[in-house]
């Protein structure tokens, strides 16, 4: 079979008619540029100068990034996420001002309960900022492209699913696929996420209520959100239900009821994607395997059991939890606040990839 040759993963591009803009100068005569700061506080623009990664960043794929690369969001900001904001934030607003002074007033108990309340509320919103902006495990473009010319063409052995040994004690194999968009052979459960527009380590699923995707990097922070959701909606029920049943009538807590009953229904959905999430863990399996592996669409009901081809698998289920929830994050390996030269490959947009079969036809 013929030899395919690859450039290094960090390999320049040169355009005779762009010169590199190399690292930016901050106003001038010392002035701090507004266009600067602007460029700084959002980074949208696919031109913007300089040479910080999240500059270019937006240019191959669909993230905007603000605080110079500090948090990112897609750029299609979708309205569930404001709706999910809105849903944790609004009952702490109500809970501060109609419950807990009232509940500090009952005794120790009750003030345990007002501090362990703000407590879960603060950890379940840190949790959601982190995983809606924070690197899920966004992996560069263009680290193996063949050799250039030919229009760019693509080997046809590349559309293939290479089957390469793992180390399970049984001897399973794992799959590594090429991914034609970003031009790189993803590694073992990696994905291309279309909404994120790259591929992503051990991708889960893209969240559309944190409107990022959910990778090795954010996972996580993704089920300590939903957890400290579930405590701090439970908690929220009990102090609200303790309010209720020390007043003589039930009109003189009305608040208190209508965070009982908001409470409840915003327990449903997280309660039950964290029970998901553990079964799903407990069986080695991401939530992209488990649909991939259902015995079709319309399957309402399906065990989550572990295949018996998943290299991953550890044969117990605590192990399994563990190495999934608890893995590593890892280093980035697309990190936003690194430099990079005029014409590095991983931040171009190539020509669309043909296939060598369609140039013989």
């Amino acid at each position: 079979m013929k030899e395919y040759g690859y450039h290094q993963a960090h390999r320049q591009y040169t355009n005779p008619g762009v010169k590199g803009t190399g690292d930016e100068k901050i106003g001038t005569n010392g002035r701090f540029s507004f266009k600067y700061f602007l460029n700084w506080f959002v980074t949208l623009d696919t031109a913007s100068p300089g040479s910080r990664n999240y500059r270019a960043l937006p240019k191959v794929s669909n993230y905007v990034f603000f605080f110079g690369g500090r948090l990112r969001t897609v750029s299609d900001l979708s309205s569930r996420f404001i709706v999910a904001f809105a849903v944790q934030f609004v009952p702490v607003v109500l809970f501060s001002v109609f419950e807990a002074g009232p509940l500090w007033k009952y005794g120790k108990g009750c003030r345990a309960l007002v501090v362990l309340f703000y407590y879960s509320w603060a950890l379940c919103m840190a949790s959601f900022i982190k995983t809606a902006t924070g690197d899920p495990g966004m992996l560069p473009r263009n680290l193996h492209v063949p050799s250039v010319g030919n229009n760019f063409e693509i080997p046809q052995e590349y559309h293939n699913i290479i089957t390469l040994p793992s180390a399970h004690p049984e001897g399973r194999t794992l799959d590594v696929k090429y991914c034609t968009t970003c031009r790189i052979w993803r590694p073992p459960r990696a994905s291309h996420c279309p909404n994120c527009d790259a591929c992503i380590l051990m991708h889960d699923h893209h969240c559309i209520w944190t409107n990022n995707c959910i990778g090795q990097r954010n996972y996580r922070y993704f089920l300590t959100f939903l957890a400290a959701s579930v405590v701090c909606a439970i908690l929220c029920i009990i102090a609200c239900a303790i309010h209720v049943s020390k007043v003589p009538h039930i009109n003189s807590a009305v608040v208190a009821t209508l965070l009982i009953v908001y409470s409840a229904l915003a327990l449903c959905y997280p309660l039950l994607l964290l029970l998901f999430h553990i079964v799903a863990t407990s069986s080695q399996q991401t939530t992209r395997e488990f649909l991939k592996n259902l015995p079709s669409k319309k399957a309402i009901f399906h065990t989550l059991t572990s295949p018996e081809t998943n290299p991953f698998d550890h044969a117990s289920a605590v192990q399994n939890m563990l190495s999934l929830a608890c893995q590593p994050r890892g280093v980035s390996v697309m990190s936003v606040r690194e430099r990079h030269g005029p014409g590095d490959w991983r931040f171009l947009n190539l020509p669309q990839p043909h296939s060598f079969e369609k140039n013989l036809a």
